[in-house]
């Protein structure tokens, strides 16, 4: 049975104001390894992630504790909320390692930050969707002309867009693109009719299937891969290889096990988020997770979406995403492809 639509809202907007806290509060740390057996302190390495990605479920898991401690480390957990702000602590050197969206990274290299890429996730083409009402008389994406479509801007939905347009030969002027700032402003809007198409993400995808009668008009299948990339400082990648090495390792055993128990982890990112167990379900459901090593397919993937959104003058300048690809083969473990 669905879920009210103001229960579903104030889920949403609770979601929101933890994961948007204030800056101190995004950054404190959760130190989950002690002093080494001697009693003398060990060199912290500091991880950041965002609620409900695959580092949170690396966090919960624990192995990265345990073998970073093995190998004379202790892991420092730093909580942000977007993508956007992991990156600038990246930038300026308050965390060691941590993951932001596809997106998050062309717009941070264009800004003129460093930014130096480690690894991909496995592509999640299916947890991003522009969709309408279920009695919408809108039917493909070529009916989206002079139609009213709500996206966050640069946001995965927002690239989907523009290539599905593109694909459609439909121009930007030819649309009403309007911009929302989360998730909840989002769902309230399109469920008051602000908008006859919505874009949105997963688990907000799977809240929407659940709480508006909807239709699917595309997703990112065969347009976008929709990837979380893995990033690190120059100096971690320099000087402290080992450590790039066991933090992938272990990022890719906690994720061949996500797959294998995917009940248990759903319950794990429900409580992180503050959402219902039954929507994270269903997302993890059409999703695989797994670290993968960036090959020229990949990059060659980023590119596109970066000129693609240079070409909506979305960015500053032009950016070469092989520049910020620089890592050494032999920093990536046997278990990752």
């Amino acid at each position: 049975m669905k879920k009210t639509f103001l229960t579903i809202l104030l889920a949403l907007f609770a979601t929101i104001l933890v994961a948007c806290g204030n800056d101190s509060a995004s950054k404190e740390s959760e130190s989950t390894s002690g002093e080494s057996n001697n009693g003398s302190e060990k060199e912290v390495i500091t991880i950041g992630y965002q609620k409900g990605n695959t580092l949170n479920i690396l966090k919960e898991h624990g192995n990265l504790d345990e073998a970073l401690s093995e190998a004379g480390y202790q892991v420092e957990w730093k909580v942000f909320p977007t993508g956007t702000v992991l990156l600038e602590a990246l930038n300026t050197n308050n965390i060691d390692f941590g993951h932001a969206s596809d997106g998050n990274a062309v717009f941070m290299q264009a800004g003129g930050h460093p930014l130096h890429y480690v690894a991909s996730e496995s592509p999640y083409p299916e947890g991003v969707a522009l969709v309408v009402k279920a009695d919408s008389d809108i039917k493909s994406v070529e009916d989206f002309k002079g139609k009213t479509i709500g996206v966050t801007k640069g946001g995965n939905q927002h690239y989907l867009l523009l290539v599905a347009l593109e694909q459609a030969g439909i121009s930007q002027d030819e649309v009403d693109i309007k911009f929302y700032k989360d998730a909840a402003e989002g769902l309230a809007a399109f469920t008051k009719g602000e908008f006859d198409v919505y874009g949105t993400w997963d688990p907000y995808l799977a809240i929407v299937e659940n709480t508006v009668e909807t239709r699917t008009i595309v997703n990112g299948f065969d347009l976008t891969e929709n990837r979380t990339f893995y990033f690190a400082t120059e100096e971690l990648l320099s000087e402290k290889t080992d450590v790039v090495s066991i933090i992938l390792e272990e990022l890719q055993n906690a994720d061949q096990w996500a797959n294998e128990n995917k009940e248990e982890i759903s319950k794990i990112l429900a409580k992180e988020l503050g959402l219902d167990v039954e929507p994270i379900q269903q997302a993890n459901e059409r999703r695989s997770f797994g670290v993968q090593k960036i090959d020229d397919t990949i990059t060659l993937s980023q590119q596109q979406l970066a000129d693609t959104f240079y070409k909506a003058g979305l960015l500053e300048s032009e950016i070469s995403v092989q520049e910020a690809v620089q890592i050494d083969d032999a920093i990536i473990p046997d278990n990752i492809q």
